[in-house]
């Protein structure tokens, strides 16, 4: 009687997860990166243009302002109090949270400025702008 398997002439009877695991793993990667495409395409605003636009590390808070000068939270429309609960929620979570803020073209500049004071009233010490990069030529 003849036995399948290694040297031991056991029968294999588990199940090899290693396959399983490298298609999680791929799956998950590409699922990071096309999370930051999807959030930054759903914000809807003509963002101002930069020479250099660097790209995040890790998920951070976003918040903006419209062309009407309304008050967006990851691209939706909010209040000033859902703002600051948006950025209390942050906060809590990470003390060192960065903030971007996004302002479209057409919003008055003291719009995105009572925004970053407000943010940084509830505790947010960093923040980026959110721009579109430039084409080079």
């Amino acid at each position: 009687m003849k036995t399948q398997g290694g040297k031991g002439g056991k029968l294999i009877t588990e199940i090899n997860v290693t396959p399983l695991v490298d298609v999680m793993l791929v799956l998950l990667v590409i699922f990071m990166v096309t999370a930051t495409y999807i959030v930054r395409g759903s914000i809807g605003m003509k963002l101002p243009t930069a020479s250099s636009a660097d790209q995040m590390s890790r998920s951070p808070m976003v918040v903006g302002v419209d062309e009407k000068g309304n008050y967006l939270v990851e691209g939706k429309p909010a209040s000033e109090a859902d703002v600051v609960a948006y950025i209390q929620g942050f906060v809590e979570k990470d003390p060192e949270v960065e903030a971007v803020i996004s302002g479209d073209k057409a919003v008055q500049y003291g719009r995105v400025m009572d925004l970053i004071n407000l943010a940084r009233k509830n505790g947010v010490k960093n923040f980026a702008a959110a721009v579109e990069k430039k084409a080079q030529r």
